[in-house]
């Protein structure tokens, strides 16, 4: 079942996977599972609607805000583990955490190792289908 984030008017605490991937889950209790906001005019209305209703979201601090580029939803690719990065010296990854870092003014030396799952900050990795290209957003309490 998920029971990721779900905003509704009801208290539904979990859907099917298959409901969910079919927007039966949505219809049923209007409900939305990703927040959705600075979408590019670019990006086709059918594309906002499947992830607003038909996407998995994930667990944040403030709010799931889901990313795009100019024309397309970009793809999720998981919360960042900042000492794996760091290690593997993944830089088109560490640029785009250290971007959404900045957003929150962090200094540009502060240590990604300290990134971990459920932290402060915590970081979550998007990338874009066409080009690979990686956007991150930042979140904390």
């Amino acid at each position: 079942m998920y029971v990721g984030p779900i905003y509704c008017v009801d208290d539904v605490s979990e859907v099917c996977p298959w409901c969910l991937a079919d927007g039966s889950a949505a219809a049923k209790w209007s409900a939305i599972f990703n927040d959705l906001y600075d979408i590019p005019e670019g990006v086709p209305q059918h594309v906002v609607q499947t992830i607003d209703s038909r996407t998995p979201g994930y667990s944040t601090w403030q709010g799931n805000r889901w990313l795009f580029s100019e024309d397309d939803a970009l793809v999720f690719v998981g919360e960042v583990i900042g000492s794996t990065i760091v290690r593997k010296n993944e830089t088109e990854k560490i640029s785009a955490c250290r971007k959404a870092l900045g957003d929150w003014n962090f200094p540009n030396d502060f240590d990604l190792s300290d990134v971990v799952i459920g932290g402060q900050p915590a970081i979550y990795l998007f990338q874009n289908k066409k080009t690979a290209e990686y956007k991150a957003y930042a979140d904390m309490t």
